[in-house]
């Protein structure tokens, strides 16, 4: 199907522009939550090496076993498709635990175990894989081959789809963080929050899509511009893992920090002081 028009794209772009400016404005400060969030993240990768490690360690799998599966022969094209989104979604429950700990860590101190288990891993984890699979459907609905009749028809609601699906990644942003800090109904207060702070949470979801775009980009320009080593690709590889793995620590870390933000009056006063220690000047 041809690609959106340019005026569809400069409206989007103008409406990004738009809440980018209004992220200075917040009362949560989406900003400083940023800036904080980056600074912790780097500390953390430095004292829990073992952490990062699991992180970079999944996000290589990611990356790896789905175009791996191409060196395999497969009954039908259907099984292996099956295979590969029953995969990524172990490596998203997976990644959900790393969260967990983030999580935990950030707010209350607890980075040991090393890796989550019990009863707290498992809800969260089943909360995250279920909004996983959601946004997933929202954001990639089946694209059908031109030419199809109704076209027009089509693409509004493929488009329609696109939005709904990034308005769900904003409204269940939250769903982890707050599954991890044992929230009754995690879904709820992650929508409540979207609701209640509307420009902090696009803030936040919109550049945390931008700096992993950045990195994907950069990494693809390298790759490309460099083409004659032989071995730049394998070199690049588990660099950008890395950065991925660090992104997710900023991004978790953004997310939780936001959250105990809009909600002070749920949290204990220790855990809004961990939350909240801004070291500005």
């Amino acid at each position: 199907m041809p690609s959106p028009p340019i005026e569809l794209s400069l409206i989007v772009f103008v409406i990004l522009v738009g809440i980018g400016i209004a992220g200075f404005f917040a009362s949560s400060r989406p900003y400083n939550i940023f800036a904080e969030s980056w600074r912790k993240a780097l500390v953390t990768v430095v004292r829990q090496p073992v952490l990062f490690l699991a992180a970079w360690l999944i996000f290589a799998c990611q990356e790896v076993v789905p175009p791996a599966s191409f060196l395999v022969t497969w009954p039908s094209g259907l099984t292996q498709i099956g295979l590969v989104i029953a995969f990524q979604a172990l490596m998203t429950y997976l990644l959900a635990r790393v969260a967990l700990r983030l999580h935990r860590g950030i707010i209350h101190e607890e980075w040991s175990p090393v890796w989550p288990t019990g009863a707290r891993a498992r809800r969260m984890g089943f909360f995250v894989l279920a909004c996983w699979a959601v946004i997933g459907v929202l954001k990639h609905p089946p694209l059908p081959s031109a030419p199809v009749p109704h076209e027009q028809l089509v693409r509004a609601a493929i488009l329609l789809s696109y939005a709904l699906g990034f308005l769900a990644t904003a409204g269940l942003a939250l769903v982890g963080p707050a599954a991890s800090l044992d929230e009754r109904r995690p879904i709820r207060t992650s929508l409540q929050t979207a609701l209640r702070e509307p420009i902090s949470i696009l803030v936040i979801i919109v550049g945390i899509s931008l700096q992993i775009g950045f990195a994907m980009g950069g990494a693809n320009l390298l790759v490309s511009n460099y083409s004659q080593i032989g071995d730049l690709r394998m070199l690049a590889a588990p660099i950008v893992w890395a950065f991925m793995a660090l992104i997710l620590f900023m991004s978790e870390f953004s997310l939780v920090i936001f959250l105990t933000r809009v909600w002070e009056d749920r949290y204990e006063e220790d855990t809004r002081n961990a939350a909240h220690n801004f070291n500005w000047t």
